[in-house]
């Protein structure tokens, strides 16, 4: 018997596909397919100005919207030879790169407390 799991099983978050071929309760062979979060961004970028590229690195990951963006204004900046920012705007951009990173963890976490059953913990 084939059996497909995901992307839309809420264990699997959109972005796993997994057809597992079962013999009874066994899972004899499981078939992976990755990659369905692939919007084909660096297509849709290729014919756009630098600031109309910027929005579609806030929807890479839904959660690193802000190290998204630094990581493409940085590329940017080194491409024209702009690196004339101070520490005081690195810090910045390190702060909110930091914030982003925390927030990344304590959705980590809670999604996989949704998982194990704990709903208290979340809401």
């Amino acid at each position: 018997m084939n059996l497909n799991f995901g992307p839309q099983h809420p264990a699997a978050h959109g972005v796993l596909r997994l057809i597992i071929q079962l013999n009874g309760e066994l899972i004899e062979k499981t078939d992976p397919h990755i990659g369905l979060l692939h919007r084909g961004t660096e297509k849709l970028i290729e014919n756009k100005s630098f600031i109309q590229g910027l929005p579609y690195f806030d929807r890479l990951d839904y959660v690193s919207m802000l190290a998204q963006e630094h990581t493409y204004c940085l590329a940017i900046e080194n491409i024209n030879n702009k690196n004339n920012y101070n520490n005081y705007k690195a810090m910045i951009r390190t702060l909110f790169d930091e914030i982003t990173r925390i927030l990344n963890h304590l959705l980590a976490v809670a999604c996989h407390a949704l998982d194990i059953g704990s709903m208290s913990s979340v809401f």
